[in-house]
């Protein structure tokens, strides 16, 4: 495991950024994929559990005091994943006086954790979307560092980095990693420069296996994934970036009507009963569904799906258009052909790494008159694909 590692196991592997139950199946999904992963490469071991922590600070709800524990099946292996609630005063004491009391859950698991292994989001170690956002998913990195546990980075686009200051806290915490798992060339040059080793893999969805639904798909489909953070226009940095991404998915819709194809609508980041403003793909497939003055073959897939079954509906498509990365991981791993539009270069890279090549259109600050030249190159990757 390199530096830092035990001569025995320890109990417990802290997966920073595990959730099964996020709003986004993409970040669900990689945290399905994160325990083969894992184990495949021999970082999860029988006997062991894995956990989180959770940080509350209203000590008189009953849900903060009472700890969550979910089993996994990974083979012919059951592992236990508990979510220890920590009062934010814990926190605090460790934030900033390194103070852990030996007598909580939190001090008593955190002595006997084996390692801790960052999914970060697949995309999250970069200020693409804020510094907020780049700070408040380290935590559990920042445990790492300060208690001299073995720290692996799962999978995923490392950068890119606005900021000078968040590629120096980068920077840190790659130095100080045991193991650098990416995804993409996008971050090589610079690793090289620092001097450091990594190791090229697949995403971390990829270990995710399609969950079948009931549903019949009709043959010949397309898919279109409509982001609810593009389409509201309205998401943090990226706001005011995709102005016409709304008509061009209207016109895409409208393209393979003519075609006489059947759209399926699909959702990859959303909340079923209490959406994300700005950044909810349910919101946004409904109001395009409703906004349409022609529904002919066009179906909404309105559904609350775990990550596995929404692998499952893209697996079923002939050609699939996406705005989420990892609703296109889900084509990609299943054979199904894509284009992406793409609003970071995390879309190249992701592509590239997988063979394929001229497939993406960048929709940022795109005009009415891109719109045109988008679909025609969706028309040529479509043709090319039906060919073979």
């Amino acid at each position: 495991m390199g530096k830092n590692q035990k001569i025995e196991m320890s109990k417990y592997i802290l997966i920073s950024g595990f959730n099964i139950h996020d709003n986004n199946r993409g970040t669900a999904a990689l945290s399905y994929g994160s325990l083969f992963f894992l184990q495949e490469k021999s970082f999860l071991k029988k006997g062991q559990q894995l956990i989180n922590y959770r940080y509350y600070k209203n000590p008189f709800k009953s849900h903060n005091r009472k700890n969550s524990e979910e089993y996994f099946q990974l083979g012919g292996d059951k592992y236990l994943h508990t979510v220890f609630n920590v009062l934010f005063v814990e926190k605090w004491l460790f934030d900033k006086l390194g103070i852990i009391l030996p007598f909580t859950n939190f001090g008593q698991t955190i002595k006997q954790v084996e390692l801790v292994a960052a999914i970060n989001g697949g995309d999250g170690f970069s200020d693409i979307y804020d510094t907020q956002t780049f700070i408040s998913r380290l935590f559990d990195i920042d445990l790492a560092i300060r208690l001299k546990l073995p720290l692996i980075l799962l999978p995923q686009t490392i950068g890119p980095f606005e900021s000078k200051n968040n590629s120096l806290i980068a920077e840190r915490i790659l130095r100080y990693a045991s193991k650098i798992y990416i995804r993409d060339d996008k971050y090589i040059a610079n690793l090289k420069d620092m001097g450091l080793s990594y190791e090229m893999t697949k995403d971390l969805s990829y270990y995710m296996q399609p969950q079948r639904w009931d549903i019949d798909v009709i043959d010949d489909s397309i898919g279109i994934n409509i982001s609810g953070l593009s389409y509201s226009n309205k998401f943090r940095t990226l706001s005011n970036q995709f102005e016409y991404y709304p008509l061009l998915i209207e016109r895409l819709i409208f393209f393979f009507q003519e075609k006489g194809k059947h759209i399926y609508l699909i959702p990859h980041s959303y909340n079923y009963v209490e959406p994300e403003l700005n950044n909810d793909d349910m919101v946004a497939c409904r109001e395009v569904y409703n906004n349409l003055k022609n529904k002919a073959n066009v179906i909404l897939i309105d559904k609350d799906l775990i990550a596995p079954q929404v692998k499952y509906i893209i697996s079923r498509m002939s050609f699939f258009i996406g705005t989420r990365m990892h609703a296109n991981f889900a084509a990609i791993y299943t054979g199904v052909p894509l284009f992406g539009l793409a609003y970071s270069y995390k879309f190249q890279g992701a592509f590239e790494a997988n063979g394929i090549y001229g497939h993406i259109a960048l929709i940022n600050n795109i005009t009415a008159f891109d719109i045109d030249n988008i679909i025609r190159e969706v028309d040529r990757v479509y043709n090319d694909s039906m060919k073979k």
